[in-house]
């Protein structure tokens, strides 16, 4: 089945060396081979399962800053949070 979508520039000619880099005509096996992979993950994408860890981790560490530290962080934090788009 033939479809269309919507790539940028950039991906498009990312996906054109890669293909070539395969010795492929195009640019269609390579997205074929994304979506079957995409299909085969579990929901999010496993990130689910990373956040767990990560949460874990993040949860290991906790109190092992002072509080001078902490506060210092909480600063950066905002000011960073200032400057987001």
């Amino acid at each position: 089945m033939r479809t269309t979508i919507e790539l940028t520039d950039d991906q498009r000619a990312r996906l054109l060396a890669l293909a070539a880099k395969r010795r492929l005509r195009g640019y269609s096996v390579l997205i074929h081979e994304a979506l079957e992979r995409y299909l085969e993950e579990p929901p999010n994408g496993g990130r689910a399962r990373a956040a767990t860890k990560a949460a874990r981790a993040a949860r290991k560490v906790r109190g092992t800053l002072s509080e001078a530290e902490a506060e210092q962080m909480r600063r950066r934090i905002a000011e960073l949070w200032k400057r987001w788009r």
